[in-house]
């Protein structure tokens, strides 16, 4: 695995404000390693290194990375078994058949906001009271990328990745499974919205907001925030429209 940006026991992340404590390593070590399995594409059955070799190449104990690596399990992301050691999870059968059958259902806009707006509200309550350090950790990072100044696409890709690092928090794989395709199916409204400072601002906004009351395990509080987050948004591509 890519060596750059992986924390180590000299150099650790720095403590964000937001956490009522420090995060632990093995938490930064979940993060990271969740983050490598996105970036580098893996697909479901690719085999991660071994404990040992994790723990030499990021500079901590097995432990650690043991401990990591259940968290990751927690999240259906990983299958750990003996003499086969860590592979990449494949989606349950439940999974995979809401994908099918959700893949050749029409998506008019309407119904994919009317679906957003029932579920992701949920979705941050179960963040707010569920989602590990390494969950926030990831979530924080991402808030703190996220700027007024940068070009819609970019501002739109982090966008969708704080929307699906919050569902994966939640720790419900099939809601957080509709919400990542119901992501896909609203990439060109979603960049209307983005394609202004106004509204890319009002985006970061929204989601310091949500993440604030995840961070303080307020669920009503993340809930209020969503829906008041995919209102301010609404309204702001039904403004471009006219």
């Amino acid at each position: 695995m890519n060596q750059r940006s992986t924390p180590t026991t000299d150099q650790r992340t720095p403590a964000r404000p937001g956490l009522r404590r420090a995060a632990s390593m093995s938490a930064e070590v979940a993060a990271y390693l969740e983050r490598e399995i996105a970036s580098r594409g893996l697909r479901p059955g690719d085999k991660l290194p071994p404990e040992r070799e994790l723990a030499a190449q990021l500079s901590v104990s097995r432990a650690t990375v043991r401990t990591a690596l259940q968290d990751l399990e927690s999240k259906h992301l990983v299958e750990r078994t003996r003499g086969r050691g860590t592979l990449v999870a494949q989606p349950p059968p439940p999974v995979s058949e809401l994908y099918a059958r959700l893949a050749g259902v029409g998506q008019a806009q309407q119904d994919v906001a009317e679906l957003r707006g029932s579920l992701e509200p949920l979705v941050a309550e179960l963040a707010a009271a569920r989602s590990s350090a390494a969950d926030l950790i990831q979530l924080q990072d991402v808030l703190a990328a996220s700027s007024e100044h940068l070009d819609p696409a970019e501002a739109l890709r982090l966008d969708i990745q704080f929307h699906t690092l919050l569902a994966q928090a939640g720790r419900n794989q099939l809601m957080a499974s509709v919400l990542t395709l119901t992501s896909s199916w609203t990439t060109e409204v979603r960049l209307r919205s983005h394609s202004t400072t106004e509204g890319r601002r009002c985006s970061i906004e929204g989601h310091r907001r949500i993440l604030d009351a995840v961070l303080a395990r307020d669920a009503t509080g993340a809930g209020i925030a969503m829906r008041d987050h995919l209102a301010d948004v609404a309204a702001l591509i039904s403004g471009h429209q006219h």
